[in-house]
């Protein structure tokens, strides 16, 4: 439903964009398109990259890419805050990294064993020295799926210099300066916390020219770029496997009668193969068996082709 303004706040709305005209008017830039698509990108290897640290499943994605003056990035970011200042190589200027306090203590009680749950709740505005050890971790896997993404366009050699908390100690640039901002909202444990990265224009010179127009990558020697990336995510991906010994039809009323001692016929030999199953598909069959520390184990005796399923009664459809 459209909200109804009165005069005054349409008059207000109206100054406000004015303000923001004159206020953009001031700076010469052209705007980067292919810090959107290495936006998108990032947000998909952040999707991979984060679970690796914390066992549970991220869900990363791009808020929005503004420009705006150095000042007005540092009041918009939430305090307090874990501010990571970055150096690169081939760049003339650093580079700012912040990670709002939900999503880093958030990934921090994750990568300890913790299981969160509800809002976050933290008194004080100080963080410690293990906390700001740990923001260090995250910041490191953020710059390095952050190069990674920026191979399209320039190789750069990026370190992490210093993690600070004080938004004075972090000003990458002047706060007159344009900056590029990217928000990443970033979504695990029941809770959504903010990741954002600044990049000073100034500090982009080198290699502006590709960033202003849009580029995909070269394409490798059997035309995919992508296939390689592809097949290594594929390989870092988690399943679950199933052993199915065997499968009985009982009667219910059968099953209502079990008590506690009760004996089930199995109808199977000590040697029966069992089925390994992911994904309701049937992979492997296999013999139990027990490891020398007593620790029952199957061992691959058949692998399974797709042809191969409706032979055992599994529906390939």
């Amino acid at each position: 439903m459209n909200k109804v303004m009165t005069p005054e706040e349409i008059k207000a709305s109206g100054d406000g964009l004015i303000d923001e005209i004159i206020r953009m008017s001031d700076f010469n830039f052209d705007r980067l398109p292919m810090l959107d698509i290495i936006g998108e990108r990032l947000a998909d290897s952040l999707t991979s990259a984060i679970p690796e640290l914390t066992g549970v499943i991220c869900e990363a994605s791009v808020n929005s890419l503004d420009y705006l003056p150095m000042a007005q990035v540092m009041d918009e970011i939430a305090q307090p805050s874990f501010l990571g200042i970055v150096e690169a190589n081939n760049l003339n200027g650093e580079i700012l990294l912040a990670l709002d306090p939900t999503f880093a203590l958030t990934t921090m009680e994750l990568m300890l064993g913790g299981t969160p749950s509800g809002e976050l709740k933290r008194s004080g505005d100080s963080f410690t020295s293990i906390e700001r050890s740990f923001a260090r971790q995250i910041c490191e896997v953020i710059i390095a799926e952050l190069r990674r993404c920026l191979s399209m366009v320039a190789d750069l050699e990026m370190v992490l210099d210093r993690v600070e908390t004080d938004p004075d100690a972090a000003m990458v640039s002047q706060p007159a300066s344009l900056c590029c901002r990217m928000r990443f909202a970033a979504a695990l444990a029941g809770r959504t916390g903010a990741i954002e990265l600044v990049f000073p224009y100034d500090a982009l010179e080198p290699i502006r020219p590709k960033l202003g127009k849009v580029h995909f990558g070269e394409p490798n020697e059997d035309g995919s770029p992508w296939k390689d990336r592809l097949s290594d995510q594929i390989e870092k991906s988690m399943v679950e496997l199933e052993a199915v010994l065997t499968e009985v039809e009982l009667p219910i009323q059968t099953l209502l009668n079990w008590k506690p001692g009760e004996t089930v016929n199995l109808w199977i030999e000590e040697d029966h193969e069992a089925e390994v199953i992911c994904a309701d598909t049937l992979m492997f069959k296999a013999l139990m068996g027990k490891r020398n520390n007593g620790n029952t184990a199957i061992r691959i005796t058949q692998q399974i082709d797709a042809e191969e399923e409706t032979d055992y009664g599994r529906d390939t459809d």
